[in-house]
Parts: C-alpha cells; sequence; structure tokens
C-alpha cells in the first residue's frame, strides 16, 4: 500500500513541472493588432441550410439540407478593450431538397396517395450582418470570443432549379435572421486566424404561394409557413 501511495506522489510531483511549462508565458505575435480602430479582412466558410416547415392537415413535410459555401468581407471597429462591432457583407450559396407527401386517412389506415418532390430549391444569398464580438483577455497566442447580431438577407434565386435554370421562385426575398456563435482566435507571426462556428434562425415565413401554375399543386395546398435556418462554420482572416 505504502508503495503503491509512493507511486501515486511521485506520479504527481512529475507532472507538476510539466503543467508549470504549459502555463509559462509565450512571445506574443501581432501585439498591437487588436488595439487598431478599425481594420479589415475576410471570411470563407460552409453552410448547412434547411426549412423548419408546418404543413397542413393530412400532408407533411421532408427537407435534406446540402453544404454550401460563405464568402464575405470583414470589417471591424473597435469599441472597447474586448469589444469590437463588426460588418461582414458577403454571398452565400446554398440548397435544400424538399418533398410534399399527401395521405389519406381513416381510422384504421394512414397511406401516402400522392407525393412531390424532392425539389432542388437553391437559393443565392447578399447578406449584410451587424454582430458584436466580445473576446476574452489573451492568452497567449489565442483568445476565445463570442458573436451576437443580426443578419437580413437578400435570396436572388429562391426557387426550384432545373437543367441549371430557374423554373419557378417558392420562397420570398427578404429574411432577417439573428445569430449567435463562439470562436477562437490564433495569432500566428503574419496574420489573426479565427475559427467560427455559427447559428442562424430565420424570423420571417419566407413561404411563397406558387399560384396556379401546374405542377405544384401539393405545395401550393400542403404547406402553411417555411422559416430558414442554418449553421455556419467558418475561418476568419484578419
Amino acid at each position: 500500500m505504502q508503495n503503491h501511495m509512493k507511486g501515486k506522489i511521485l506520479s504527481v510531483l512529475l507532472l507538476i513541472p510539466l503543467f508549470a511549462m504549459g502555463q509559462r508565458e509565450k512571445p506574443w505575435n501581432l501585439t498591437t493588432i487588436d488595439y487598431q480602430p478599425f481594420h479589415f479582412g475576410y471570411s470563407v466558410g460552409i453552410n448547412w441550410m434547411s426549412f423548419t416547415t408546418l404543413p397542413k392537415d393530412s400532408f407533411s413535410v421532408e427537407t435534406l439540407q446540402h453544404p454550401g459555401i460563405n464568402i464575405n468581407l470583414l470589417t471591424k471597429l473597435k469599441l472597447g478593450k474586448y469589444i469590437d462591432l463588426r460588418f461582414t457583407p458577403g454571398i452565400q450559396f446554398s440548397q435544400r431538397d424538399i418533398s410534399v407527401h399527401q395521405y389519406w386517412k381513416d381510422p384504421d389506415t394512414a397511406h401516402v396517395i400522392k407525393s412531390w418532390g424532392p425539389k432542388k430549391i437553391e437559393s443565392v444569398y447578399l447578406e449584410f450582418p451587424f454582430l458584436i464580438k466580445y473576446r476574452s483577455k489573451r492568452v497567449n497566442n489565442f483568445a476565445p470570443y463570442l458573436i451576437a447580431g443580426i443578419n437580413p438577407r437578400v435570396d436572388l434565386t429562391g426557387g426550384e432549379i432545373q437543367n441549371w435554370k430557374p423554373v419557378k421562385r417558392l420562397v420570398r426575398v427578404f429574411d432577417i435572421f439573428p445569430e449567435l456563435g463562439v470562436g477562437i482566435d490564433f495569432y500566428t507571426p503574419r496574420v489573426k486566424v479565427g475559427t467560427e462556428l455559427k447559428f442562424s434562425v430565420g424570423m420571417l415565413n419566407v413561404y411563397k404561394p406558387p399560384g396556379e401554375d401546374p405542377g405544384y399543386e401539393l405545395y401550393a395546398n400542403g404547406i402553411k409557413s417555411i422559416f430558414s435556418r442554418m449553421v455556419i462554420l467558418a475561418v476568419n482572416i484578419e
């Protein structure tokens, strides 16, 4: 027993110097970048966008999401020691596949009688996010941060795509997305690189009835509302 305890104590004593070395102050890179009142950068990332749908009675809606890309200009205005205002206008490409099913129901059974889709709905967004970034005190050459704000988006396509051409606009042009995210800034010798995970939820019902066009009856009759949501993983270069 005593030998066992001595072994544990010896292991702890050996780990203490290693822990201390890990906490030792390292030379800082880019010591003045966080004190600049205004500067630029750019951001690239991938997104996963989906729909939250509310079907009508006797209908169901399925949505399949696909990865898209984001490209943004990054502008930053310093508001305080750890707080910045960011404006990151850019363009975003997204795709969702949507299917609508109509059911025939009675007390004993329920089965599909008609289906529409899956139909590929592509969107090309112009986005204009205004975000507040709050970072922690810098630890050596990295600093975690939180980010939150509002992102108006304008959808230039928003419709069903066939043979590389839009066939019918199925979602409305404008939406507003509150956004919340987390990230880590890494200070390299030449640039500051941030990795960021952000969640974005549309506030407006973007469902657009297709009218009387043939082939869209189930889409027109089976859906009450559509709300957009997305997850964005980005790399920021400053």
